[in-house]
């Protein structure tokens, strides 16, 4: 069987990260040392931003992101289709979570539907890298009503429209370097940001608010990453192609391989993408279901939707309405397996597949 993903390594990095992990345990400094910074230095390059700040989830950058920005007590606006943890952030951050309705992408529409005099923050979800055609609009929008606009950025490594990269198009953004990233250490988060003051306080909260006298001025926590995880992420930033150019051409093939005439997969010529996910959509439900039941029949493991629940199903949240958009997408969405190491071979077969699956006939 294909897999959804694997986690793999090639022989240089494996290599990189043994002797990254010797000089991290010889050197007895394990927690905010050189690799840390080096991986921040590193992705700053990579995000064309001026700071950024390694934590210990993609979750918990969200949540000091929305600290640093000082949004406790504001209603922030959160798409309905996104991952728990995007509400779950801005809760624990002290702020109310407001959906607006989205499906891939967000609209300009949805956000001016969903504001309310309360409001002071919009997140943008770029969900499998995808970031939204209406990004103008909507950025023209928030600075007619002085609304930050925040990344949750947690698929978007590499990810940029019109070489704008993701990460520079608010003003903060939140990344996660998750096992299943493009970009990973395993757990572990980076908020990038081109404001000083948003970059220091972001750095005083990871560390458990303390100040350089060690008084904890701030309701901060252990947010840090680790020596260990961050030279993780280092090997896969210095060895070419990375990941995430990997995982754009990947996604570029299924794009441009792909010919169902019932089967649409989202990609724009002049975005690039982290190819953190391999969406394609679907006419409806059913049509969904019988294209994995094809696909797994031919030694394929579609993965899971990016998100089966969007966020008003959510029992632990509380947060109802109507989200058609959403709903909609949730269920007629599949994800093809995609990971850096997927082989032509195997790539071939899957879009071989696809292309030849029968539409079910209806009596």
């Amino acid at each position: 069987m294909i897999p959804p993903f694997r986690s793999e390594f090639t022989t240089a990095q494996k290599a990189a990260y043994l002797t990254a992990a010797a000089a991290v345990l010889d050197s007895g400094q394990l927690t905010l040392g050189p690799y840390t910074q080096q991986l921040e230095e590193r992705f700053a390059v990579t995000t064309g931003t001026r700071y950024v700040t390694a934590v210990s989830s993609g979750t918990t950058a969200l949540e000091i992101a929305f600290r640093a920005l000082d949004l406790t007590g504001a209603d922030v606006l959160v798409p309905a289709n996104t991952n728990y943890a995007t509400a779950e952030a801005t809760i624990r951050a002290g702020a109310r979570p407001v959906l607006y309705d989205c499906a891939l992408t967000a609209t300009a529409d949805a956000i001016d539907a969903a504001r309310t005099r309360a409001t002071r923050a919009v997140v943008l979800v770029h969900i499998g890298g995808h970031i939204t055609p209406e990004l103008d609009s909507i950025t023209r929008y928030c600075t007619t009503h002085n609304l930050l606009v925040v990344e949750d950025a947690a698929h978007a490594h590499g990810s940029a429209t019109s070489d704008r990269p993701a990460g520079t198009l608010g003003a903060a953004a939140a990344f996660s370097t998750f096992a299943t990233k493009a970009l990973t250490t395993g757990e572990g988060g980076l908020i990038t940001t081109n404001d000083h003051a948003t970059a220091a306080r972001a750095r005083h909260y990871r560390d458990q608010g303390k100040n350089p006298d060690g008084l904890n001025t701030v309701f901060g926590s252990a947010w840090r990453m680790p020596e260990l995880s961050a030279a993780l992420g280092i090997v896969q930033l210095t060895t070419t192609p990375t990941p995430m150019q990997r995982g754009h051409n990947l996604l570029r093939a299924y794009a441009q391989r792909i010919h169902h005439p019932d089967i649409a997969v989202p990609f724009e010529p002049r975005h690039r993408y982290s190819g953190h996910k391999a969406i394609i959509q679907l006419p409806d439900h059913t049509q969904r279901e019988n294209l994995r039941a094809h696909l797994q029949s031919a030694g394929i493991t579609p993965a899971r939707g990016v998100y089966d629940h969007p966020l008003h199903h959510q029992p632990a949240l509380g947060l109802t309405g109507n989200y058609p958009l959403a709903d909609h997408f949730a269920q007629t969405h599949l994800c093809l397996p995609l990971w850096p190491g997927l082989t032509p071979d195997q790539q071939h077969h899957i879009i071989d597949t696809v292309n030849t699956w029968n539409l079910p006939k209806h009596s």
